[in-house]
């Protein structure tokens, strides 16, 4: 008897899982989705890893500090413009810093995004198009059952079934033979942490520790529960009433949502952004003599729903319960960004490190709990709410207090810029998307850092260039055309008025896409969204 459980759709419970138990001859495994990692490559990378370095320009390169949050919308924040939360201490990085107002993502989705930030590529380069899966159905009536059967709700299978086996599976993520940010920066030197979400990979060769980090602790699938102990008087939970939600619940800490501490399970007590901020400052207070990367990735305010009874008292006027166990995840999030920057103040450590914040995607509106203010869409679209994020990056004495930099930016620009601060080299056998943002934000070099901004997930392709951003379905039969440096919203879709300008950005995006990898894994489901009375679905 094979075990198995529908851990990426969580709505195949029930029969489903039943099914997917037993063996049937009518299996779905295809050996077309076969991930070899390029031997080739992986040797380039050990070579390119073990040059000696001419010494830095100055006598210690800065420390940096990369705090990525987790489906954190800019109407969350009160520099932003949020009318709901007031985020003091996310403000005051801004104020100490730079607040970039148009930020862009690679993808509108988790893993994708962080893959872009953590290698400063298009993740598209290398077939990391959508979320890695963990199983899929093995047989065909368990496939049929979860399509026809299983009420998925804004859920729907699309997908062929045909899928990769298991042993395959394990190898989603990040090839080996990337080079990651705590890769080039080891190379000067650096201490290297990953602290949090990982969400990049579990196999042996794609975990933290084998990806240029020294330490590991978090977890390295796309959620956790907050408190291990779902009863504890001392937290409040909201159970949304959707089957995802449901699902979460019931995983808890097990498998890729367990808590990990450099490869092996640990038993943890603390409510998990509180962990997290204490591992963190922790690591800096073990290595502030030396430079070192940090990285901070909260999995606040992602479901499940999960709050600290103290925080969620202060907002007794939310009468919505999903609304106000949400809002006081933030206000805990916000106030260990507080408690982050006050550490490296206390330590003597502020002047020289760099600091960036931003957000993955954009809030997730299916979750009922943000609407990303006026923008359209949310998490897992390509419209503006689900790409573009809040990004703020401070490094005292040497990027401008107060500064509000309007140009369009990318995610992956902190890679480059991370980079070029710490003097490192990178390997010429490669494209890097990102742009090193110093000279942009200390007024040395105007203009726009980049020409344009792509994005693809399965069917669904978007672009923006200059003032135009397109979006189109391959598979429905849709496109939409913005001009979106005036129309932000995307209120007014000028596809019929300007077909000139749809081919013209359909020919730059198509040169582009030659340059893509096909996707190394195939996904299952599409998310339906209706928006503006019109139904879309974009890939889950």
């Amino acid at each position: 008897m094979k075990k198995s459980l529908f851990r990426t759709f969580p709505a195949f419970l029930g029969m489903a899982t039943i099914l997917n138990q037993c063996t049937f001859p009518f299996t779905t495994a295809s050996y077309k989705w076969k991930i070899k990692f390029d031997k080739d490559k992986i040797a380039y990378k050990e070579e390119f890893l073990s040059k000696e370095l001419p010494s830095h320009s100055k006598d210690r390169p800065p420390n940096i500090i990369f705090v990525v949050v987790d489906d954190l919308g800019k109407y969350e924040i009160s520099s932003y413009g949020s009318e709901t939360m007031k985020t003091p201490n996310i403000d005051q990085l801004a104020g100490e810093g730079v607040r970039f107002t148009d930020c862009y993502v690679n993808a509108p989705v988790c893993a994708p995004s962080r893959a872009g930030l953590m290698t400063g590529r298009y993740p598209t380069r290398y077939g990391f198009e959508t979320q890695p899966m963990e199983l899929y159905p093995n047989n065909l009536a368990a496939y049929y059952a979860g399509k026809y059967l299983m009420n998925t709700g804004d859920f729907e299978v699309v997908t062929k079934p045909k899928f990769p086996t298991e042993w395959q599976m394990v190898k989603q993520g990040v090839p080996p033979s990337e080079f990651t940010l705590a890769d080039i920066l080891k190379m000067r030197g650096y201490a290297t942490a990953a602290i949090g979400k990982w969400h990049l990979g579990h196999s042996k060769q794609q975990i933290p520790n084998e990806m240029g980090f020294d330490e590991q602790y978090g977890f390295y699938g796309a959620f956790t529960l907050y408190s291990g102990n779902r009863h504890s008087p001392n937290y409040v939970s909201y159970v949304q009433d959707s089957y995802s939600s449901k699902y979460q619940w019931k995983m808890g800490r097990k498998e890729t949502s367990a808590i990990m501490r450099n490869d092996k399970v640990i038993r943890e007590e603390r409510y998990t952004t509180y962990a997290i901020l204490e591992e963190g400052i922790e690591f800096i207070a073990r290595n502030k003599e030396k430079p070192f990367f940090l990285y901070l990735a909260f999995n606040a305010p992602h479901v499940p729903f999960q709050a600290p009874k103290s925080y969620y008292e202060m907002y007794s006027n939310v009468e919505e319960e999903n609304k106000r166990v949400y809002y006081a995840m933030i206000h805990v999030l916000d106030d260990a960004i507080g408690s982050l920057n006050d550490k490296l103040k206390h330590m003597g450590l502020e002047e020289n490190t760099v600091i960036y914040f931003i957000s993955d995607n954009g809030g997730a509106s299916y979750t009922r709990a943000t609407d990303n203010g006026p923008y359209k869409g949310g998490k897992l679209t390509t419209f503006e709410g689900g790409v573009n994020v809040p990004f703020l990056m401070k490094w005292k004495g040497k990027v401008p207090e107060g500064t509000v930099y309007d140009q369009p930016v990318s995610s992956m620009d902190i890679f480059k810029t991370s980079v070029g601060i710490a003097e490192c080299p990178l390997p010429d056998d490669r494209v890097y998307d990102g742009v090193n943002l110093m000279p942009y934000v200390t007024g040395e070099v105007s203009g726009p850092p980049h020409e344009a901004f792509y994005w693809k997930a399965d069917h669904i392709h978007a672009m923006r260039k200059g003032d135009w951003k397109f979006l189109l379905s391959t598979r429905d039969n849709w496109a939409e055309l913005y001009h979106i440096s005036e129309d932000k919203y995307e209120t007014y879709d000028l596809s019929k008025e300007k077909p000139e300008v749809l081919i013209q950005l359909q020919e730059d995006y198509d040169a582009w896409m030659k340059q893509q990898a096909p996707p190394l894994w195939p996904r299952i489901m599409d998310h339906i969204f209706i928006i503006d009375g019109k139904t879309y679905k974009f890939p889950a």
